[in-house]
């Protein structure tokens, strides 16, 4: 990771609370030292001071001038998503991120009792690709709390984007797009099936889980309009 995105991404983790997992594949992923790992997942209470130390070494961060504090419950770091004006996609987001921490810290705790290099890489991919996902929820929610504003570069806005088009379209145009979605998750399907490029394999799922979805609401449209007649 270069120096500077490793600089933004410890800055933020200490932000939501330096969390222990987090902390430990963030380390891993900037350090060779496994005993350090070893060391801390023995009392991780007692060790986290040191991770922030070591990471905040890593990336050229003053711990002194970080405000690090306990970790707090998720709703009390995003208290507006208990308001009614809370945009919808941001509240999708913050059940997703619960989902994907869960994932990650599953992933990661397996990563030690994997006993093949396969096992070992695709529960190491499955921990960073939760990981990332999760950290890439915390940049929208943590930019809207300061600013107010959406920040917008989660692929879901896309996704909720499309779904708003949908009930624009005409029966012609939804009977086109149910053969393009179902195209699409075969496509999907096939790839998943042939085991290609496995890397992206947790990207190919996302994708037609989404497209799945899509699928269902353009199906219920048509069923409106065969039912309106």
């Amino acid at each position: 990771m270069a120096k500077s995105d490793l600089e933004a991404t410890v800055r933020e983790w200490i932000r939501a609370g330096a969390e222990v997992q987090s902390g430990l594949l963030l380390f891993s992923q900037n350090s060779k030292n496994a005993r350090f790992v070893s060391l801390v997942r023995l009392n991780p209470t007692k060790y986290r001071p040191l991770l922030i130390n070591k990471l905040c070494a890593l990336a050229g961060i003053d711990p002194n001038k970080e405000a690090t504090t306990p970790r707090r419950r998720f709703r009390d770091d995003f208290p507006f998503l208990r308001t009614p004006d809370c945009p919808p996609e941001l509240k999708i987001l913050a059940t997703d991120k619960i989902t994907a921490h869960d994932r990650y810290i599953q992933s990661h705790e397996r990563l030690f009792d994997c006993v093949t290099l396969d096992d070992c890489y695709r529960t190491a991919h499955e921990a960073i690709e939760n990981f990332l996902e999760n950290r890439a929820i915390f940049q929208e929610l943590d930019y809207y709390r300061e600013h107010g504003a959406i920040l917008g570069k989660h692929r879901i806005f896309e996704y909720l984007q499309r779904r708003k088009q949908l009930d624009g379209l005409n029966i012609v145009d939804l009977l086109a797009e149910q053969r393009r979605l179902r195209s699409a998750i075969w496509r999907i399907n096939d790839e998943l099936k042939k085991g290609t490029k496995p890397h992206l394999q947790t990207e190919r799922e996302q994708r037609r889980r989404q497209k799945e979805i899509l699928l269902d609401e353009v199906n219920k449209l048509i069923d409106g309009y065969t039912h309106a007649r």
